[in-house]
């Protein structure tokens, strides 16, 4: 497996995937990466990846963030051995973190839903809040143990300050006292205890204990026994302070202990979760999409293979310089199982073939494949691979036997469901009998029904590709102007090797070239001749192909873009509209306030002024006006039938009616290769555009025209709304039943605590429109249902 893997260059994909992780522990799974060869766990890893891919496309910083690798420090307590704050400090950064990830997912909406997968590894990781809590209340965030670790610590922490404190007085007071003594007024430390430097030729002035000399001999370093006790009690403290340091850490690192299991799925848990989404980063810097995996039934020709199928779209090695990398396609198992590519030196044959195993491989370790969408491949049990010169010197094995090794171990091993990769099949012999060799190495592979690739020199295998059902020939394109390889790769054409062009462009002499000619045959040079002209077809055809994919690219954009236009047309209007009915609401509004007023002026005896009853009776008569004209232009635009010629005057655009819609007050409008739906009132039949206007054929005296009655439903549901939301609606919907001829309608507000019924009637009591109303019969809703009847 790890030959295959570095002949196929898997190696330096772990290393790409590697550099994407953020934890250590997922770092050595990228290493350690390796396809599978069951279907339903390649399938599996798919699905993990593309819900992180999906994750990173959704949230772009999403990270696993402060894990880190426990598993020394775990070892080390099972050993007994006590870790220090700093470590501990590394374990309850990691639990934090994994805190942190369970948050996001238990607290973003459907993330559970959507990312089941990666919600198993985070699900895995477990809790642990009780060691949680104990660490960050007992370690700080250097590493140091806090005072709060336990009662006893703070007491003896909090007595060591004050013995230092008292020590420090008191040296101070000496420095002052015995400044005659002293070299120089300040204190310092030797061996853990405070001195003070005294001058040598004072010496005996300072009774204490010598710790230092100063290396002049100038200055001692004394200890006064005045400050003996306090450096001995503020010692005793310091010492009593480690004890209980250690037995705190002695007590954490047991604890630590008791959860080792735990803390090891935690860090599986958060390596499984930081490699899938360095798969999804790895997948987005090599603009890879996800294979399908292929599992066909049967053969769709004789040639094809009966269940494995290799499909590459725009296929690229993901090693190359996916600026300069020229794309590829591949199909395998569909008509033939076996593909041998022919064609020049450094044309690109070993990296096809390269690229198809590699792409295989990618796809069975769970990694999506830089290749376009619609790309497949199956899931191969086992892979040969036979690549470059593998001479081994040790064994003083010749080139040509190092292949042969690998070739025999394929044949003794492969299966039908085996993918066989080889480069320069029997190269490095006598072309003649390397020539037959391989044909017969192609024959024995198609008796065993493998899946392949195969490159070659020999012009034999051309024609025996050509003739053999199973195989197929193939091709890298090369330019005999520039002398370079276009990299191209073409199904079903046999390569040519393009010697005598080259020598010719290089300066070899012309005889000499004619005569190479004549040394060939008529013909090989007429093979050569047929495949160069095929060649020239071929290369026609695909640039025709590009134009055509280009004009459509940009018909697709315009359509598009027609389309997006079309849209904001129909969004316009319907804004146009609804701004329309908003303001003929609002005039109905200020009329019913203006109708209430002179009923209670009526009602109260108080007669209004002439301009009051002048100025309500030009309101009404707007209403009135604007009303005839919006409902006569409904009522005109409606009748129309499948297959009528209409206008869209705002669009200035014709078309054909395909649908109508009646309950909607709309229909559906072919216009040339679009379809877009429109309200009545913006449609004209073609036959009416010359009709008179509605003002000319509705005279004001007899404008009565009024809404549909289907659209307004006799019941008015109002049950959970606050009662000035609620009033709002009932407003609005009495107006529309009012417009729409209705005699009664239902107004549902519940029983409750009848707060909002209450509010409902008395609304209805000074509506202008209302003429009564009453309860429910108790079989009909009772106290929860109002029946309002309308004036005519």
């Amino acid at each position: 497996m790890s030959d295959l893997l570095r002949l196929l260059e898997f190696d330096k994909i772990r290393e790409m995937l590697a550099a994407r992780c953020q934890f250590s522990v997922a770092r050595e799974r990228a290493l350690k990466l390796a396809p599978s060869a069951d279907a339903a766990q390649v399938a599996y890893l798919l699905a993990v990846t593309r819900e992180a891919v999906r994750l990173l496309a959704k949230r772009p910083g999403f990270s696993i963030g402060g894990f880190r690798d426990l598993r020394p420090l775990l070892d080390q307590a099972r050993r007994g051995q006590v870790l220090d704050g700093m470590q501990l400090r590394t374990i309850l950064d990691t639990l934090e973190a994994a805190r942190v990830v369970r948050r996001h997912f238990g607290e973003q909406e459907r993330w559970r839903e959507r990312f089941p997968h990666l919600a198993e590894f985070v699900e895995a990781m477990p809790d642990l809040p009780g060691l949680r809590a104990e660490l960050a209340r007992s370690i700080g965030p250097r590493g140091e143990v806090l005072d709060s670790a336990s009662p006893e610590l703070a007491r003896i922490r909090s007595a060591v300050k004050d013995a230092h404190e008292r020590l420090l007085d008191r040296l101070r007071r000496l420095l002052v006292e015995r400044q005659d003594a002293v070299q120089e007024a300040y204190y310092t430390l030797r061996e853990g205890r405070y001195v003070i430097p005294v001058r040598a030729d004072r010496r005996a002035s300072v009774p204490g204990i010598v710790h230092d000399v100063s290396s002049s001999g100038q200055t001692v370093f004394v200890e006064p026994f005045e400050i003996v006790d306090l450096n001995n009690r503020w010692r005793e403290f310091q010492a009593a302070e480690s004890h209980e340091i250690e037995r705190l850490l002695r007590r954490l690192t047991l604890l630590v202990n008791e959860h080792d299991a735990e803390l090891e799925r935690l860090i599986e848990a958060g390596a499984a979760l930081d490699l899938a989404l360095a798969k999804a980063r790895l997948a987005e810097d090599l603009s890879a999409t996800e294979p399908e995996l292929i599992d066909a039934s049967r053969a769709a020709v004789p040639g094809g293979h009966p269940r494995k199928r290799i499909r590459l779209r725009q296929a690229r090695h993901p090693l190359l310089d996916p600026t300069t990398a020229v794309p590829i396609d591949i199909e395998l198992g569909e008509r033939f199982r076996i593909l041998v590519i022919t064609g020049p030196n450094t044309g690109g044959k070993t990296v096809a073939l390269k690229t198809v195993g590699l792409l295989a491989l990618m796809a069975q370790a769970g990694l999506f494949i830089p290749a376009a969408e619609g790309s497949g491949v199956s899931v191969f049990p086992a892979v040969f691979v036979d690549i470059g010169d593998e001479q081994s010197i040790e064994q003083s094995l010749s080139t040509f036997s190092s292949h042969m090794r690998r070739i025999v171990a394929t044949l003794d091993q492969a299966d039908a469901d085996s993918l066989v990769l080889l480069d320069e099949l029997a190269a490095g012999t006598d072309p003649q009998e390397g020539s037959a060799l391989a044909r017969a190495i192609l024959e024995r592979l198609l008796e065993i029904g493998v899946l392949g690739v195969v490159t070659t020199h020999y012009p034999e295998l051309k024609a025996f590709a050509s003739s053999t059902t199973g195989l197929e020939n193939a091709s890298v394109e090369f330019d005999p102007v520039t002398l370079r390889p276009t990299y191209r790769l073409i199904i079903g054409l046999p390569g040519r090797s393009h010697a005598l062009e080259i020598a010719r462009r290089l300066g070899l002499p012309e005889s000499i070239v004619r005569r190479a000619q004549e040394l060939i045959g008529g013909g090989q040079l007429e093979l050569d001749a047929w495949i160069a002209e095929l060649q020239r077809r071929l290369a026609r055809a695909g640039r025709e192909a590009e134009e055509a994919a280009r004009a459509r690219a940009e018909a697709e954009r315009l359509r598009t873009e027609a389309e997006q236009l079309l849209r904001e047309a129909q969004r316009e209007r319907e804004e146009a509209r609804a701004s329309a009915f908003a303001e003929f609401e609002a005039e109905l509004r200020r009329v019913r306030d203006l109708v209430r007023r002179l009923e209670r002026r009526a009602e109260s005896g108080a007669y209004p002024e002439p301009r009051v009853v002048e100025e309500g009776m030009r309101a009404l008569e707007e209403a009135r006006r604007r009303l005839r004209e919006t409902s006569t232009g409904l009522a005109k635009s409606r009748g129309f039938r499948v297959g009528d010629r209409v206008e869209i005057p705002v669009l200035g655009l014709e078309g054909e009616v395909v649908a109508v819609f009646p309950d909607e007050d709309e229909v559906e409008v072919r216009v040339g290769n679009f379809r877009l739906r429109q309200p009545l009132a913006a449609v004209r039949r073609i036959d009416e555009v010359a009709k008179p206007s509605p003002r000319e054929m509705y005279p004001r005296s007899t404008a009565t025209a009024v809404l549909p009655t289907s659209t307004v439903e006799p019941e008015l549901h109002l049950r959970g709304l606050r009662v000035d939301e609620a009033l709002s609606r009932l407003d609005r919907y009495l107006d529309r039943a009012a417009l729409a001829g209705l005699p009664w309608v239902r107004i549902v507000h519940g029983k409750g605590t009848g707060t909002l019924r209450q509010a409902i009637h008395d609304f209805l009591r000074d509506h202008p429109l209302v003429e009564r109303w009453e309860l429910a019969a108790p079989a009909e809703g009772g106290h929860g249902v109002t029946i309002v009847y309308l004036r005519p």
